[in-house]
């Protein structure tokens, strides 16, 4: 049973969901999604895992701010969730692209509390070119609405090649079409920003990233580079485009699991 529950940080309305039970596992979202955006991996999931996961600021069910924020605002929200939720330490965190980016962020705000990481297609770094295309499709929707992005974004986020079932392809279109244009002119504002680095550096759990091997926005070679200064990483290459949790849903949670059962092991 999914438990809907809402707080308030920063003057933010936050909707969060409480779900399973046992060891405390935080899934971060991607700057197109909601919490939803994890419904096929947590349904993969053996049971054994105490989850949470939230709207961020702007999507969902969570208040549709007209303040400009960041990837600190967003780690800092979720620190505040994790509070609210009452959900015990340690965490293994979870972040999907943009969500990478918040998951070490918030990783490098709790501390010794994280056991680990897991980081899907991540987003930690904006180079010129993917800042001028994150800055230009902001724009569109603003401008335009999200209908007219829409296809531009799913070309290089969910290609043919990587739709693996059409069913959750097309809900994901439908709620990327139901998202606000003016907070996603900001979020994309804040990606454009994005360079984790030095909260990487100081990273003192493992973390585990998943590439894409049909990634076109975040390709292996990219994903690599980008890690370099996390200090106990390893890089696995998964069969999916950008939006793995959903392409490849089984392949993280395998990777889940995988965590869990290494740091349980160094107990």
């Amino acid at each position: 049973m999914t438990d809907l529950r809402w707080t308030e940080h920063q003057g933010v309305s936050l909707h969060y969901k409480l779900s399973g039970e046992g060891r405390s596992l935080v899934l971060i979202h991607e700057l197109s999604g909601t919490s939803d955006s994890w419904d096929e991996v947590i349904a993969k999931l053996a049971p054994g895992y105490r989850i949470l996961r939230a709207d961020q600021r702007g999507t969902g069910l969570s208040e549709k701010v007209r303040t400009p924020f960041s990837i600190a605002d967003m780690a800092a929200d979720t620190a505040a969730i994790i509070r609210a939720a009452q959900l015990p330490p340690p965490y293994t965190i979870a972040g999907i692209a943009s969500g990478a980016a918040i998951a070490v962020a918030l990783a490098a705000l709790l501390g010794g509390s994280v056991e680990s990481l897991l980081l899907c297609s991540p987003a930690l770094k904006a180079n010129p070119e993917r800042r001028g295309y994150l800055l230009g499709r902001a724009a569109t929707a603003r401008e335009e609405g999200m209908r007219a992005v829409v296809d531009l974004v799913f070309e290089r986020s969910y290609p043919q090649s990587a739709i693996t079932d059409q069913h959750v392809h097309d809900e994901y279109r439908a709620r990327f079409l139901a998202i606000d244009p003016v907070c996603y002119e900001m979020a994309n504002h804040m990606l454009a920003d994005v360079d984790v680095s030095a909260e990487m550096a100081g990273l003192a759990c493992p973390v585990l990233v998943l590439a894409g091997s049909k990634d076109l926005l975040r390709p292996v070679a990219h994903v690599e580079a980008d890690i370099a200064p996390i200090p106990d990483r390893r890089l696995e290459v998964v069969k999916s485009g950008h939006i793995m949790i959903l392409q490849a849903p089984e392949a993280v949670a395998s990777a889940l699991s995988g965590l869990y059962q290494a740091s349980g092991e160094k107990a």
